[in-house]
């Protein structure tokens, strides 16, 4: 009687030594299930996170360009009204193609847009077939071997858009020659020599200079910038 006993004992004391061991093991798989799924939670709201500032700053990008294109755009705009104001035979569409060809050329060479477009006033006042009594040609006033030096026939300076490029590329070597915006003007009107020998006058250079402050206040003054 006492062996069974024993026996009865040990038996129930195994199933409940199995039955612990069997629900400790459950709970640490649920624990382990949990804390994977825990992990999982945090790793996709990481992820989601992530993907929303990224999401957030190529919209704040795409909002700056937007707003940068804007600008230029108003800008651009601004220019070839003041083109129009200065000449009222010149059609929104050629003013248009002139302020663009300022810009781009002016930014090519290195020269601020507003004094290419000084110069181009002073010479011809933005009239694209102007010609002088030297035979001087275009909006810039050119002569044809700077047209041919560029690769130019002399008639293609009446296209304001190369007018403006042979123009600007030779004030950008007068300004890269002199050092001086002012002495840079003066020796696109009245030659290199004049400058280095000392015999030459501003007034040319001052002209352009006051008409590109003009270029500025018309632009603030209308909004345009």
């Amino acid at each position: 009687m006492a062996k069974k006993f024993i026996a009865v004992s040990f038996l129930i004391t195994m199933i409940i030594f199995s039955s612990i061991s069997i629900y400790a093991a459950q709970e640490k798989t649920k624990k382990v299930v949990i804390e994977d799924e825990s992990r999982q939670v945090m790793s996709d709201m990481s992820t989601a996170v992530e993907a929303g500032s990224r999401a957030a700053s190529e919209e704040m990008k795409e909002r700056r360009e937007a707003e940068q294109r804007e600008q230029e755009n108003r800008y651009l705009e601004g220019l070839s009204a003041y083109i129009r104001h200065i000449n009222r035979n010149v059609t929104k569409s050629e003013a248009d193609v002139m302020a663009e060809s300022f810009v781009k050329y002016g930014e090519k060479y290195n020269v601020d847009e507003k004094i290419v477009m000084a110069v181009a006033q002073n010479e011809s006042t933005y009239y694209s077939n102007a010609v002088s009594c030297e035979n001087f040609k275009g909006l810039m006033q050119t002569g044809d071997g700077l047209a041919e030096n560029a690769g130019y026939s002399p008639d293609e300076l009446f296209d304001p858009e190369i007018s403006i490029k042979v123009g600007a590329k030779y004030l950008g070597a007068k300004i890269s020659e002199f050092g001086d915006i002012r002495l840079a003007l003066t020796a696109y009107n009245q030659g290199s020599g004049s400058v280095h020998s000392g015999n030459y006058s501003t007034g040319y250079a001052d002209l352009a200079m006051d008409r590109a402050e003009a270029v500025e206040a018309f632009l603030q003054t209308n909004g345009y910038q």
